[in-house]
């Protein structure tokens, strides 16, 4: 069983953030007078801030989208929740036409035929889902596990060994590629899963750990690995 991380492993979500954070600029530039550049790394600041909150259980998902929208117009007013929901709607509207698969993303998965695959993912349920069925991907996966509907949030070892249980089969049968070295290969590996970390940009990368730079070296790696 091959299970996938989906932000920043198969969606290129900082991209469509960056990109969907520059479209909402364009809306309230009189409000901030700064460069779009600017404006798309502040954004990402305080959504990394709000996010941590709602997977650590501090905020409710909602709460998290208020609290983005709420930090990031505290220069300028205080904002109510019903107008901090207006204005991330239109957020989420430029999010959402944003969201692109890595290229490597749909050819890595047919390289990998008859095995099983599954979805592990922090997140809300219903917007993950939504990015696997709106890129055209949903179908590839038997078992999707995201920590909003189980409750628990990688690098807990639990949401791993939910996923296994999920597919009914043991930890060391499974394999997890993800983005974040943390969560995604330590994570897996503290629950008995065999870890890939996909570090894309190539920096920092580690002998002790099992590494690729696309997804695309999949195949070879878990081939040599077979179970």
């Amino acid at each position: 069983m091959i299970f996938f991380d989906i932000d920043d492993t198969l969606l290129d979500n900082l991209s469509a953030e960056s990109a969907a954070a520059t479209d909402f600029h364009r809306f309230y530039e009189h409000i901030f007078p700064v460069s779009p550049d600017e404006f798309a790394y502040n954004w990402r600041m305080i959504t990394e801030k709000h996010v941590q909150r709602y997977q650590s259980g501090e905020l409710s998902f909602q709460g998290q989208r208020r609290e983005r929208l709420k930090e990031l117009f505290s220069h300028d007013c205080i904002l109510s929740d019903k107008e901090a929901d207006i204005l991330f709607q239109r957020y989420l509207v430029c999010y959402e036409k944003n969201w692109r698969l890595f290229p490597d993303v749909t050819s890595s998965l047919d390289q990998l035929g008859e095995m099983r695959l599954g979805i592990i993912s922090n997140g809300d349920s219903f917007q993950q889902r939504q990015k696997l069925i709106e890129t055209g991907i949903i179908d590839r996966f038997s078992v999707v596990a995201i920590s909003g509907n189980i409750g628990i949030s990688k690098p807990d070892s639990g949401i791993f060994l939910e996923a296994c249980r999920m597919a009914e089969v043991s930890p060391s049968e499974c394999w997890h590629i993800g983005d974040n070295l943390a969560a995604d290969f330590h994570g897996s590996q503290s629950a008995g899963l065999k870890g890939i970390w996909l570090n894309r940009n190539g920096i920092d990368s580690l002998n002790a750990v099992r590494v690729i730079k696309s997804l695309s070296e999949l195949k070879g790696i878990i081939g040599v690995h077979n179970l």
